[in-house]
């Protein structure tokens, strides 16, 4: 029993340090712009919000595809079944490369028809659409990374995507200072400039991963010409494990752009509000997605390596962990939240608003993170994710979307009132993971049988 609390712990740290530092990093990138953004005013930081909107569309499809590609290298890993990697590398990327032309291409001939879909705020238009335009073109480049970084997080080179996200983020912030403001003898270029700064550090991100996992001849390209040789019994299993997956992603975000539409709806200071807490929401599951993302792996490689109890001890020591660091994360978040409101420049009201929005998303912490380490996580990692997308897809919009609605027009609430009402669907998730943990009806060995 100690020894194999010891193998947790070190499996942790091993995974879950490195994909934390990853997750933070890229946080403080978003930080970091928020902030420089936040110095051009109001409108432009709503601009940037709703653009990020727009590319989470993009970037959960993506994420789904990932989640697929991570649950089956994960369990190959497990097995020991290192050939199969090259052929689920192959098939992932060409999968992602047309979800990715399929945002991409209309995106970024059409960001206004975008942008008008969350406001009528012609001065918002006008500046996001020229954000969202540029940025549209970093959704290849940011597929491609995410797609090495699946394989090579499941085969257990966590820190190769760590050092790729961390140049990519020191190259961003100097940019953006550099466009936003004119230093360093480039060109002051406001909003656009931030534009320009990511879709040149996420080119620069992928080159890095890409080459270098050639170079040192890293799990799935060792083997090119396996890309193109999956077989068609593999396909049909990871389409029937994915799809499911990508859809619950889409369908999770299309219930979060509604809420960004009702908060958008409800004024510019309402939105403003909302947006500059989206940083420190991504800077807190940050902190804590590591766990989520050690679960999928870990609980993978024993579920592909027929240890079904080990898995199940796993997953049970993962939730505790998770709502342990979670509800002191939620504690510390709601006391500081006063001081990182005040580091924008935002009108009073949308001051005032922020700061109880913060205190609204520390109180429910522990119940997002747990539910990412449940679905996201430890059913995922199992292949039960028919049952993930019912579960969430019924929260999202049986739940979350028509209390919004009602409370906000129909009711007329703040929207303060309004985020916890939403947040209550994450209870019900909860609970009906828990349950279905305890059920074991989500540990499947995938790979027992087939081949990539």
């Amino acid at each position: 029993m100690k020894e194999a609390r010891t193998d947790f712990y070190r499996d942790i740290y091993k995974i879950a340090i490195p994909v934390t530092l990853q997750s933070l990093i890229m946080a403080i990138l978003t930080l970091t712009d928020q902030l420089m953004v936040g110095q051009l005013g109001d409108v432009a930081i709503a601009s940037v919000g709703i653009s990020n909107k727009i590319y989470a569309v993009v970037s959960v499809s993506l994420a789904g595809l990932a989640t697929g590609v991570s649950i089956y290298a994960a369990q190959f890993w497990g097995k020991g079944d290192k050939k199969s990697i090259s052929g689920l590398l192959g098939l992932g990327l060409m999968i992602g490369l047309g979800l990715s032309l399929l945002f991409t291409v209309p995106i970024h001939l059409f960001p206004e028809a975008g942008f008008r879909l969350f406001t009528t705020d012609e001065a918002l238009v006008t500046e996001g659409a020229v954000f969202l335009g540029i940025v549209s073109l970093s959704y290849i480049p940011a597929m491609l990374t995410m797609i090495y970084s699946s394989i090579l997080r499941a085969t257990g080179y966590v820190k190769l995507p760590l050092f790729a996200s961390t140049g990519a983020v020191i190259v961003n912030v100097v940019l953006n200072y550099g466009l936003i403001f004119g230093h360093f003898g480039f060109p002051e270029l406001g909003l656009k400039g931030s534009a320009v700064a990511t879709l040149i550090a996420r080119l620069l991100e992928c080159g890095f991963i890409i080459g270098a996992s050639f170079w040192l001849r890293l799990p799935g390209t060792t083997d090119v010409r396996g890309w193109f040789t999956a077989s068609g019994p593999f396909i049909r299993r990871f389409l029937g494990t994915t799809y499911p997956i990508v859809l619950n992603e889409l369908i999770w975000v299309l219930g979060e752009t509604v809420y960004a539409v009702i908060y958008s709806r409800m004024g510019t200071a309402e939105i403003t509000a909302m947006t500059i807490t989206y940083p420190l929401q991504g800077l807190s599951i940050g902190l804590l997605s590591g766990l989520s993302s050690a679960a999928g792996i870990i609980i993978g490689n024993k579920l592909g390596a027929d240890e079904p109890d080990t898995a199940l001890d796993y997953s049970k020591r993962f939730i505790r962990l998770g709502i342990s660091v979670s509800l002191a994360t939620g504690v510390l978040i709601a006391v500081l939240s006063p001081l990182y409101v005040s580091l924008f420049k935002v009108s009073d009201e949308a001051h005032t608003l922020g700061i109880r929005l913060v205190w609204v998303f520390a109180f429910f912490l522990w119940v997002k993170v747990s539910n990412m380490i449940l679905a996201g996580g430890t059913l995922n990692s199992g292949g039960d994710s028919r049952f993930v997308f019912a579960m969430e897809s019924a929260a999202t919009w049986l739940i979350g979307v028509p209390s919004g609605l009602l409370m906000s027009l129909v009711w007329k609430q703040p929207i303060f009132w309004v985020y916890m009402v939403l947040s209550v669907e994450e209870l019900v998730r909860f609970f009906i993971g828990l349950a279905r943990i305890y059920s074991r009806k989500w540990m499947k060995n995938l790979v027992a049988d087939v081949s990539a």
